[in-house]
């Protein structure tokens, strides 16, 4: 009777252990694996470098008119200085505006490329915790944590890149054999040795 009493006890204990199972991994190191990650940079990178040609454009622009205000300025009668100054300050200003709107357009561009592959890391994260029977997942780029008690959780890194179908090469200590190092395969979040 006792031994039973003691099961029943131990059974919330039991459960509890098992629902805290958690894993862990980084987004972008898991982000950069995907093979139309770096097409993605390069589309990104091009839009930046146009947008900044038209910031520089913009700015030279702005330094013409202002050197030329300099210029005549001395010449200039008094209506005509205080009209001009009026047109240079209404250039900065929408200058100003301009390169605001311009860089919340690329932020606006640069979420909008990710957004696909952000989307696909996320369908792998679910799957691989809904597969592993996991309490939750944590983002170690995100969240910051110092410590993670292996115990309690397990890096699921290698598990997501397999889910999205990329093949991880296994980290191991060189052999005294000098064996290669293996490949592994993920499928569907189970972990599978190349040759198995």
């Amino acid at each position: 009777m006792r031994k039973y009493i003691f099961l029943l006890m131990m059974l919330p204990v039991a459960l509890a252990a098992q629902t805290n199972t958690f894993g862990y991994f980084r987004y972008n190191k898991v982000l950069e694996q995907l093979p139309e990650y770096a097409q993605v940079c390069k589309d990104y990178e091009e839009l930046k470098k146009k947008c900044d040609a038209e910031i520089v454009r913009n700015e030279e622009q702005l330094t013409r008119s202002y050197v030329a205000y300099l210029d005549g300025q001395n010449e200039f009668p008094e209506p005509i200085l205080r009209k001009r100054q009026k047109e240079l300050q209404e250039l900065v200003d929408k200058s100003i505006a301009f390169r605001e709107e311009l860089q919340a357009w690329l932020v606006a561009a640069h979420d909008s490329l990710f957004t696909p592959l952000r989307a696909k890391v996320d369908d792998a994260v679910s799957r691989v915790c809904l597969h592993n029977n996991l309490a939750y997942i944590i983002d170690l780029d995100e969240a910051g944590y110092k410590f993670i008690n292996p115990t309690c959780g397990f890096d699921i890194t290698n598990a997501l890149l397999g889910t999205l179908g990329i093949i991880v090469p296994e980290q191991q200590n060189a052999t005294e054999g000098g064996e290669q190092a293996q490949q592994t395969v993920v499928k569907e979040g189970s972990v599978v040795k190349e040759g198995e």
